[in-house]
């Protein structure tokens, strides 16, 4: 919703709601800073080990939280907030410059990687001039953009949700959209050898190499017989969330919605529980894909994207490549059946030959191990899952009438029971029986 002063709408209106949406963004930013450990005074052996790499959110909070206010309050002077035409013009200039800025830096890698191959060659040296001054100034563009790029995806994700009946009588969504376009932090996840179980993450930098990873992951294993894995993210619930730019505008206006879905599961039972168990988690981080791929879909038309361009590339993952998944599948029931046996070097020499098994067929899996199937497994739709969530909570999604509805019955879901009982309620109104139940 376009919140710009018109004749309409009196100047002081236009700063009543800009200060009700700054002081929702500031009661978000206290509560996010309450519940995250505080920084890293006292570090775990595990933490140690990664310590020169460590992601702080707090820190990270501290420094973008006030940019974004501040843009927000340069908005607010008449004739600095962008049309909706203008808003469109601006999404899209700016995710073509972020792909810009990301193929020079691709591309001045390679040099880097020719120049040692080469021993510094002088004609390494001549190409990594143009090039670095290329990055500079196509990143000077970008950076030039990017808030206004950021509000106006907030604009157009904020009238949907509107639309849908999320905005309250003072014509607040609540919490605020708010997202900041930055390369995600990884995520290092530990499990122990002997099953398939998340205990305990840590974020940290996101441009970490290849080699510093496995050297991470190996000490993990050597000093503390734990499995690692650094992983990637596409984004972060932090707030404001963390977006990656990286990917196609559909994938991140998925990524957007997903993010502010758990923003929004926050402050209700869903939310709240979300650590109670794996399988809250996964109810939780399942219904955000769920919600991110419907209402992103949506907001992507919106402006102006055409979802049958590419349509089966933008599937759930167990149906854009149903071999891979199949084959994830039975390496993760077989893998837990020989750890339930006590098979521990078999089990991961059977993974080992999994993963070059799929490496030689064209899936270019880094690793695959106990923290891989626990952290990626959680995600009920996901190939490394043996869930039946993912099929539950799509199923929930078709007995109600739209999206809102979906969310308002989920998000009120405070246990894994609770959840089975809203799905047998929903069909016995519905007078759809059980899946294979033979009636």
């Amino acid at each position: 919703m376009d919140e710009s002063p018109t004749e309409d709408t009196p100047i002081v209106e236009y700063y009543y709601g800009l200060r009700k949406r700054t002081g929702a963004g500031l009661l978000i930013l206290l509560l996010i800073l309450l519940f995250v450990r505080g920084d890293n005074y006292k570090l775990t052996p595990v933490e140690l080990i990664a310590s020169d790499h460590l992601f702080s959110i707090v820190r990270w909070e501290v420094k973008n939280f006030p940019q974004k206010w501040i843009h927000a309050l340069w908005e607010a002077i008449p004739g600095n907030k962008p049309s909706r035409e203008e808003r469109l013009i601006i999404i899209d200039d700016y995710f073509q410059l972020a792909r810009k800025v990301q193929k020079e830096k691709d591309r001045i890698e390679g040099v880097l990687i020719r120049r040692s191959a080469t021993k510094g060659s002088a004609a390494a040296a001549k190409e990594l001039v143009p090039t670095t001054e290329a990055l500079e100034l196509v990143e000077k563009e970008k950076n030039a953009l990017q808030g206004k790029a950021e509000e106006a995806v907030e604009a157009e994700i904020s009238t949907l949700l509107a639309e849908m009946g999320f905005e309250s009588r003072i014509g607040l969504i609540w919490p605020p959209v708010d997202i900041k376009f930055e390369k995600p932090p990884t995520l290092l996840v530990l499990s122990p050898r002997d099953k398939i179980t998340l205990m305990g993450s840590v974020l940290l930098d996101p441009d970490l190499k290849g080699v510093e990873r496995d050297r991470i992951e190996t000490e993990i294993l050597e000093k503390h017989n734990l499995v690692g894995l650094v992983d990637d993210l596409a984004g972060l619930a932090t707030y404001p969330n963390i977006v990656s730019d990286l990917y196609t505008t559909r994938t991140i206006m998925r990524t957007a919605v997903h993010e502010w879905m758990h923003a929004y599961f926050f402050f209700k039972p869903l939310g709240k529980n979300l650590r109670k168990s794996d399988t809250m988690f996964s109810i939780n981080e399942t219904t955000a894909d769920i919600i991110g791929r419907e209402l992103g879909d949506i907001v992507f038309e919106r402006i102006g994207g055409d979802l049958s361009i590419s349509a089966s590339r933008y599937a759930p993952a167990e149906d854009i490549n149903p071999n891979f998944t199949r084959v994830m599948r039975e390496t993760r029931q077989r893998t837990e059946e020989l750890l339930n046996e006590g098979k521990i070097e078999e089990a991961e020499q059977y993974m080992r030959e999994q993963q070059w098994f799929l490496r030689l067929r064209g899936y270019g899996l880094r690793k695959l191990n106990q923290a891989y199937f626990a952290f990626r497994g959680r995600y009920a739709e996901s190939p490394a899952s043996t869930s039946p969530l993912g099929d539950q909570l799509k199923e929930l999604r078709s007995l109600l009438p739209s999206a809102a509805a979906f969310i308002n019955e989920i998000s009120e879901v405070g246990s894994h029971q609770e959840f089975l009982d809203l799905l047998e309620r929903k069909r016995v109104e519905a007078g759809v029986a059980p899946p294979d139940s033979g009636i």
